[in-house]
């Protein structure tokens, strides 16, 4: 079974630490910290914190024995307690893979004007990190470069660099259009000038309980979301025409979802064990539905696939990962609705899923054949329900003909809707 290992676990399973060649200890200009440092042909690498490092902050010094400091090598600060902050000069080109990975009492980092590149995993697993500056010379930043930092509040870059940008102190494109990695609080507000959520821009901020996404935004790139895993709720604006494979792969605490309706495709594995997922509506404009998209969504108790969804890919929806038998399963009474002849039912006739047919009209979702102010009643019922954060109470039939209005929503505003058509039919009759 696929599933999301810890980022620390995967991380240091990554970490091989490099042999030591000869590296020698030299004090910084203002002594108050010591590196353990490589001599190269006509530069230096740091590579390492010296023993005698005591005070938690350390700068970096611009030049060694007269030769430049240009380089912190792979792994050079991996899970070093007691550095609190650090500068690094304008001379370090380069920050290797790993350089500062799972520091627990890193809380700033000052990035000088030389370092074009900052490499995979260099700030990240950091549980303090709060604030990250960043000098004008940085071309090439990983995407994983500052990941499942919780407290990471503040980029500041550079207003010359070419490549990068902070904007509402999120570190962005140079135009700012692309949210390269969010910096803020729990309740996450993606920028208004936004167009593209990068991939891994959230990956694994747990501290995530809520997001705004502006109408601006039109892709959402791989593992955009991947690990949020206390992330309780998503509306995607209809702006929003892509996603990226793994989106919201293992938000655990993710119940409910609004998809766009200007989605095509819903890409392999963007819902994989969000395992408290109990809402979501696949809108008519889904043509495919990827490989485990909506694997091991085991609070789902069925799902309705619209006639154009005309391909659905391997344990996409309504399986689970079965720890007795170490093998695929569907999940028990779990029911696709859809049409005769359709990918829907194909679907479902091969994995051993229940299929049906018979779907409610909209507004009746007692289904005793009738709109009236009962169903009505429901529908608020629902909406308290929902609005609190509460597990919903209606299956997926119920869901689909509460939401009277189709907007994917299930509001008071269905309620109302229903209402006037149980008085219309009322006076009809």
């Amino acid at each position: 079974m696929k599933r999301l290992i810890s980022f620390a676990a995967a991380a240091a399973m990554l970490f091989a630490a490099a042999p030591k060649t000869p590296s020698y200890a030299a004090e910084t200009p203002a002594g108050a910290s010591c590196v353990v440092y490589k001599v190269e042909k006509d530069h230096i690498s740091i590579d390492g914190i010296g023993k005698d490092f005591r005070n938690g902050d350390l700068v970096i010094p611009e030049k060694i024995d007269g030769l430049p400091v240009t380089c912190i090598r792979e792994n050079t600060f991996f899970h070093c307690e007691g550095l609190k902050t650090c500068v690094i000069p304008d001379s370090v080109e380069k920050i290797g893979n790993r350089a500062f990975f799972d520091c627990p009492d890193l809380v700033s980092v000052t990035i000088g004007n030389g370092a074009s590149e900052i490499d995979s995993l260099s700030f990240s697993a950091c549980p303090e990190l709060t604030s990250v500056t960043i000098g004008k010379g940085a071309a090439n930043i990983s995407e994983y470069a500052f990941s499942a930092c919780p407290k990471l509040s503040s980029f500041t870059v550079s207003k010359d660099n070419q490549s990068y940008s902070s904007v509402n102190s999120c570190l962005c494109s140079k135009n700012g259009d692309t949210l390269i990695k969010y910096a803020g609080g729990s309740n996450a507000a993606v920028p208004d000038k936004v167009k593209t959520i990068g991939a891994s821009a959230f990956f694994e901020r747990q501290d995530i309980t809520s997001v705004s996404i502006p109408k601006t935004v039109t892709a959402i790139e791989k593992s955009a979301f991947m690990g949020c895993l206390y992330l309780k709720s998503v509306e995607l604006p209809d702006s929003v025409k892509s996603l990226g494979e793994s989106c919201f792969m293992s938000c655990n605490s993710l119940s409910k979802v609004r998809l766009s309706s200007s989605l095509k495709a819903i890409p392999d594995s963007c819902f994989h064990s969000c395992t408290a997922l109990n809402n979501i509506v696949i809108p008519d404009n889904i043509t495919s539905i990827g490989n485990e998209a909506f694997y091991s969504c085991a609070s789902l108790s069925g799902i309705k696939i619209p006639k154009t969804v005309t391909s659905i890919g391997d344990n996409a929806i309504g399986i689970r990962y079965d720890t007795r038998s170490s093998s695929y399963d569907s999940i028990p009474d779990f029911v696709i609705k859809g049409e005769k002849g359709s990918a829907a039912e194909k679907y479902a006739s091969e994995n051993g899923i229940i299929f049906g047919t018979r779907v409610l009209q909209k507004g009746d979702v007692t289904g005793d054949g009738v709109i009236d102010a009962v169903d009505a009643s429901a529908v608020l019922s629902e909406y308290a329900l929902t609005s609190t954060d509460k597990p919903s109470s209606f299956n997926v039939e119920q869901v689909i003909a509460a939401d009277y209005d189709n907007n994917t929503a299930v509001n008071a505003v269905d309620a109302s809707l229903i209402l006037a058509k149980y008085a219309e039919n009322a006076v009809k009759h």
